[in-house]
């Protein structure tokens, strides 16, 4: 009995790990979807309406569910220290510290938009959004396939290692 307790436990904790690396892929998707269409609303309203940063990164932490959402918040809430630090310092450290679970490229491409964003006019904003945004939505692309090449991969690896290792423990 105790030795059929500890192989459902080894497979099921083998599979877990393996379902876990599925379920990070989309998450990874799902941040990169939220992330394309923050950009595109940034776009239009820095284009059509003149919003400020703040009042932007407002907008879009109210619109947009976690953990881009919180990311503009953060964005947000830091910009009280726009004197003693800049605009794409305090964009790059609330990308550091936020949890997206983005390839190096991805990151890149969102600390590259830091760097313009309020230090431009607004046709260069949106110029340098629009070029992010499609960027992005080419890793979007990517992920996509990624996702669906080795998500079940992942999962069946995971049960399969599990099994395996059940069978030669015993």
């Amino acid at each position: 009995m105790l030795r059929l307790l500890g192989a459902v436990l080894l497979t099921g904790g083998a599979g877990a790990l393996g379902f876990g690396a599925a379920a990070r892929l989309n998450r990874r998707v799902h941040v990169l979807r939220l992330f394309t269409e923050a950009l595109e609303r940034m776009e239009r309203e820095l284009s059509f309406r003149l919003t400020s940063i703040p009042e932007l990164f407002a907008l879009l932490s109210d619109q947009l569910s976690p953990p881009v959402g919180i990311f503009f918040a953060r964005c947000r809430g830091n910009l009280f220290r726009l004197g003693e630090e800049r605009l794409e310092d305090l964009w790059r450290n609330t990308l550091a510290e936020s949890d997206l679970e983005l390839e190096p490229e991805e990151q890149q491409i969102l600390e590259t938009l830091g760097g313009i964003l309020g230090r431009y006019d607004g046709e260069g904003q949106t110029q340098a959004l629009a070029l992010a945004r499609a960027q992005l939505e080419q890793c979007l692309e990517a992920a996509v396939a990624e996702r669906n090449k080795m998500g079940k991969v992942y999962g069946a690896l995971g049960l399969a290692a599990g099994a395996f290792l059940v069978i030669v423990l015993l």
